[in-house]
C-alpha cells in the first residue's frame, strides 16, 4: 500500500509540455501545435476518473489482489512504452495507459483494507488516507524534480524503480497471506454496485468537458470550470446524503466521506503544483523538491501527527462499517435479519430472570452503547470540521506568505494544509461504509480534475494578457503569483462550503430508513 499509492498518484500531472523548449515541441507536435501535446500528455487524469469507480466495484465484489495486479502490469507496460514515445499520438497511448493502470489499481489499495480482520481494517483505511494526501501534495514536486534534467521522456516513465517494489510487494503479500477471501455476499449489496457504477457517467462527462476546452478562449474555460464546480458539488451531496454511500440516516454524527474526498481532491494537487512551480521562480535557481523540501517535510509529519490525534480521539468501540452486513446495521437485509436476532435473544435473556430487573438491566445496556456510539460519531465529526477549518486557514497563510515567502512560513502553511486534510479524511474513513469510502476515492480524482480545470480558468484569466505581449521573466511570475494567490482564496473558499455541508448533513436527524436494493 505504501508503494502503490505514490506510484498511481504520481501519474496526475501533466508536466511534459511545460518543460519542453519550442523546438522540441515543434518537432513532436509538428502543425498541429503545443495545444495538441498538451491534451495528449494530459489523459492520465481523466482516464483515472472514469475508471477508477468501475474498479471499485470490481475489487468490492471479487478479490481485490487480482485488481491490484491488472493495474500495476498495465503501469509497468507504460513505463516500458513511455521508452519510445516519439509522436504525440504515442505520447496520449501512453499516458492513457498509465492513467488506466493507475485508476484500476488505487482503489484496489483501499478494497485491501477492508479484506483484512475487523481489528485492522480501520487502522489500514487511516494509513491510506495519510499516505494519499501525502502523495497528493508531493507529486508535482517530486515529477518537477524528476524533469530538472531536461529528459522529457521521463515523465512518461516516472520512477520504474517504484513500479517494480509495487509489484514486488503485491506478489509477496499474495505469497503469505494467499490473497485475502471474497467478501461475504451480503456485505456487498447491489445498491453499492450499482452507486459506485454510477459515478462513472458523470466522471466520463467531466473528463470529455475538461479535455473538449483545452485549445478555447478564457470564458469557454471559464464556464466549463463553472459547470464542472457544480457537478461535482451536487454528486459529493447527493452521495454524502445517501443511505448507501453517506451512512446510516439515524446517526446523529454521518461525517460525509464522500464530500471530504471531492474536496481534498479538488484542493491538494493544484495548490501543491502552483507553489512548486512558482517557488524556483520567485525564490531562486534551486529545483522544486530542494526548494520546497522543509515545507513537504512539515506536510508529512502533520499528516502523521493529525491521523494520530484523530485515532486518539476516538471513542466507544469501534465502527462497524466494513464489516459483514448482519454485524453492521447498515439497513441492509441482512443487517435486519441481525437486529431481528438481537432483539429475539434479548427477548429471550430478558424471559430467564426477573422482568422488571432484567428490563432495566437490558435498557441501560442499550443505552449506553447508544451512548457510545454518540460520542464516537460526535468527536470523529469535530475532527473532520477542525481538519477542514486548518487546511482553509493553511491556504490563507499560503496567501500571505506567498511562493517567495520564508520557508518556514510556507512549512506552515503546508502543515495545516496537509495536516487539516490528513485528520479530516483518516477520521472520516474510519466511519465510512465501505461504498461510502470507494465513492470518496473516486470524487477524490474527479475533485482534482475540477480543481486542476478552475485553477486553468484562473490563470487564463490573469495571464493570458500576457501570452501575446513581450513581457520579463519579473512581470509573468508577478502574473503566475497573482493567479496562484486567486486559486488559493477560491480554495479557501471551497473548503468553508465543504465544512458547512458536511456539519448540517452530519448533524441532521433522519428517520430510520431501509436502504432501497437497486441493481
Amino acid at each position: 500500500m505504501a508503494s502503490v499509492i505514490p506510484l498511481t498518484l504520481l501519474q496526475l500531472p501533466n508536466l511534459i509540455a511545460s518543460g519542453l523548449p519550442a523546438a522540441i515541441i515543434a518537432r513532436l507536435a509538428g502543425h498541429e501545435g503545443a495545444v495538441s501535446l498538451i491534451r495528449a500528455s494530459g489523459l492520465a487524469l481523466p482516464v483515472m476518473a472514469c475508471v477508477a469507480p468501475i474498479a471499485a466495484v470490481l475489487a468490492r465484489r471479487r478479490r481485490a489482489w487480482p485488481v491490484l495486479l491488472t493495474g500495476l502490469l498495465l503501469i509497468g507496460a507504460a513505463d516500458l512504452l513511455g521508452d519510445s514515445a516519439r509522436s504525440v499520438l504515442s505520447i496520449g497511448v501512453d499516458r492513457a495507459l498509465h492513467g488506466l493502470g493507475a485508476g484500476i489499481a488505487l482503489p484496489a489499495t483501499l478494497a485491501l483494507a477492508w479484506e483484512r480482520p475487523p481489528r485492522w481494517c480501520r487502522l489500514l483505511a487511516r494509513w491510506w488516507a495519510v499516505v494519499a494526501v501525502i502523495s497528493l501534495v508531493g507529486a508535482v514536486p517530486l515529477m518537477r524534480d524528476r524533469l530538472v534534467g531536461g529528459d522529457w521522456r521521463a515523465a512518461l516513465q516516472p520512477f520504474p524503480w517504484l513500479t517494480a517494489v509495487a509489484l514486488a510487494a503485491t506478489a509477496l503479500y499474495v505469497a503469505l497471506t494467499g490473497g485475502s477471501g471474497p467478501q461475504a455476499r451480503a456485505a456487498v449489496t447491489p445498491a453499492e454496485r450499482s452507486q459506485l457504477a454510477l459515478l462513472a457517467g458523470p466522471a466520463a462527462g467531466l473528463c470529455a468537458l475538461d479535455l473538449g476546452v483545452s485549445n478555447q478562449r478564457a470564458s469557454s474555460v471559464a464556464v466549463a470550470a463553472g459547470v464542472a464546480l457544480l457537478v461535482l458539488t451536487g454528486l459529493a451531496m447527493v452521495t454524502s446524503a445517501d443511505v448507501v454511500t453517506g451512512g446510516e440516516r439515524g446517526r446523529r454524527g454521518r461525517l460525509c466521506f464522500p464530500l471530504t474526498g471531492a474536496c481534498a481532491g479538488f484542493v491538494l494537487a493544484p495548490t501543491a503544483g502552483a507553489i512548486s512551480a512558482l517557488r524556483p521562480l520567485a525564490a531562486g535557481p534551486d529545483p522544486a523538491l530542494r526548494a520546497l523540501w522543509l515545507p513537504l517535510a512539515a506536510a508529512a509529519a502533520a499528516c502523521i501527527l493529525g491521523a494520530g490525534i484523530a485515532w486518539l480521539l476516538r471513542a466507544g468501540p469501534p465502527a462497524t462499517a466494513g464489516l459483514p452486513a448482519t454485524a453492521r446495521g447498515d439497513g441492509t437485509r441482512g443487517s435486519r435479519a441481525g437486529a431481528h436476532a438481537a432483539r429475539h435473544k434479548a427477548g429471550k435473556n430478558s424471559k430467564a430472570g426477573k422482568a422488571g430487573k432484567d428490563g432495566k438491566d437490558g435498557k441501560d445496556g442499550k443505552d449506553g452503547k447508544a451512548s457510545k456510539a454518540g460520542q464516537r460519531s460526535s468527536g470523529a465529526l469535530r475532527c473532520v470540521l477542525t481538519g477542514l477549518i486548518a487546511a482553509a486557514a493553511g491556504l490563507l497563510v499560503a496567501r500571505v506568505v506567498g511562493p517567495n515567502g520564508s520557508q518556514a512560513g510556507l512549512a506552515g502553511a503546508f502543515a495545516l494544509l496537509g495536516g487539516g486534510l490528513a485528520t479530516a479524511l483518516s477520521a472520516g474513513i474510519a466511519e465510512a461504509t465501505p461504498a461510502g469510502a470507494m465513492t470518496g476515492l473516486s470524487l477524490s480524482l474527479a475533485g482534482a480534475l475540477t480543481g486542476y480545470l478552475v485553477a486553468a480558468a484562473i490563470q487564463i484569466r490573469l495571464v493570458g494578457s500576457l501570452a501575446s505581449a513581450t513581457t520579463g521573466r519579473r512581470a509573468a511570475t508577478h502574473a503566475l503569483t497573482r493567479a496562484a494567490g486567486w486559486w488559493e482564496l477560491v480554495a479557501a473558499a471551497v473548503i468553508v462550503a465543504a465544512a458547512g455541508g458536511v456539519f448540517l448533513l452530519g448533524r441532521a436527524r433522519r428517520q430510520q430508513g431501509e436502504v432501497p436494493v437497486r441493481g
